[in-house]
């Protein structure tokens, strides 16, 4: 989603920072980013299952060229934004999106 995401942002306004965001259970695309070279998830644990996956060996080229950071978050932050009362029922059942907050 990451990727797809960079490209349009970055297509549409170039100067946008695009900042993606994992849980420390299932950081492929933090350690990738890092390294520079791709990092397959091994056996990922969090409570976001929407980032159990992977990241893409395809994909993961287009966001170290266009992403401008990758930042972990652990599943305790998780669970505390996603208690904020300013925060509607949609974020809180989609943990990919509160991972980013």
């Amino acid at each position: 989603m990451l990727s797809g995401v960079t490209l349009s942002t970055k297509a549409l306004s170039p100067d946008v920072w695009v900042v993606g965001a994992q849980p420390t259970g299932a950081d492929d695309a933090f350690r990738s980013f890092t390294g520079r070279t791709f990092q397959p998830s091994v056996n990922p644990k969090t409570i976001a299952d929407g980032l159990l996956t992977s990241t893409g060996e395809i994909t993961f080229p287009l966001i170290l060229e266009h992403v401008d950071a990758i930042y972990t978050v652990t599943d305790e932050q998780i669970m505390y934004v996603s208690r904020s009362p300013k925060l509607s029922v949609q974020y809180l059942l989609r943990m990919p999106l509160v991972a980013a907050l």
